[in-house]
């Protein structure tokens, strides 16, 4: 093989794309599952670019998951009328360097480069979980992520948008949990009340 077919090789084996968090996931130390159960909701996505459905139910999947909770409720069942709630809001934001724009022009011109040349751009995210009991606001907590997407010109663009997602939701999440997490006795005080 030729030193330009290796390179050519190289080229096409590096279209894909990266997804890096740039925000630290908080510690998440195990504890004593909180004795209720809380139903996860659709709350405002207005400010934000991404499913607010899909986003939901990555939330309720990472807070079953961690065991903070007894139980999580996602989808609510028709009828169900649950005592705690939370309430998932969220709002996002990007960032394209221009330099984007300059490397497009090039691949316009030299279609070749497009092998060669890495773009990115940045993304944050940020959810707040209402929580509710009884319809009563009893505390907001909020999570934010910032991820950058590094790829090629050829990268297959609604993959890579999905996956940076799913890792800022992961993040978001993670900060939220802890967040619970350290209001765990006073939210398990909060459950003994008689309403």
């Amino acid at each position: 093989m030729t030193a330009l077919g290796a390179l050519a090789l190289a080229g096409l084996m590096a279209c894909g794309h990266e997804v890096v968090r740039l925000t630290e996931l908080p510690p998440l130390a195990p504890i004593t599952p909180i004795p209720l159960t809380v139903a996860v909701a659709v709350g405002s996505f207005e400010r934000s670019r991404v499913n607010a459905d899909g986003v939901t139910a990555l939330f309720a999947k990472e807070l079953r998951e961690a065991g903070l909770f007894q139980g999580v409720m996602y989808p609510v069942p028709a009828g169900a009328r649950p005592r705690w709630e939370i309430e998932l809001a969220g709002s996002d934001s990007a960032i394209e360097p221009n330099s984007n724009r300059w490397k497009s022009m090039l691949t316009t011109v030299l279609p070749p480069l497009g092998f060669f040349l890495t773009f990115e751009n940045d993304y944050s995210l940020q959810l707040e979980a209402l929580l509710l009991d009884e319809r009563e606001i009893v505390e907001s907590y909020v999570g934010e992520a910032t991820i950058r997407h590094r790829y090629q010109d050829r990268a297959n663009r609604v993959e890579m948008d999905l996956e940076g997602v799913e890792v800022a939701v992961h993040a978001a999440t993670r900060g939220i949990l802890a967040s619970l997490a350290d209001d765990a006795t006073r939210l398990g005080q909060l459950n003994q009340r008689v309403r």
